[in-house]
């Protein structure tokens, strides 16, 4: 059993009762914590950078996270954007 905080737009969820921070949180992608430094990050719906509206919290997740790995998942369509974007940054992908 592994505790998971929760933290959205509209509230934070605690898996500890006194609110103590859990080694794991689950977030919005707009919530992405870009000052703490994760082995793992896990950013889902890939495909929304595209979106007008929101594709910005997508971008700003992906270059900016603190992470030793990031792991994407979404829509394949997306790939060649994604590849681009590493090539750019010069940051590594498989």
């Amino acid at each position: 059993n592994t505790k998971c905080d929760l933290v959205t737009g509209e509230e934070r969820r605690f898996a500890d009762s006194k609110g103590v921070p859990a080694n794991h949180v689950a977030c919005t992608v707009e919530m992405t914590n870009l000052n703490t430094v994760y082995d793992v990050a896990v950013i889902d719906e890939i495909q929304m950078i595209r979106d007008p509206q929101r594709g910005w919290a997508w971008t700003r997740a992906l270059l900016g996270l603190q992470a030793k790995e990031i792991h994407l998942c979404g829509e394949i369509s997306t790939k060649e954007l994604i590849e681009q974007l590493m090539i750019t940054t010069g940051d590594e992908f498989e």
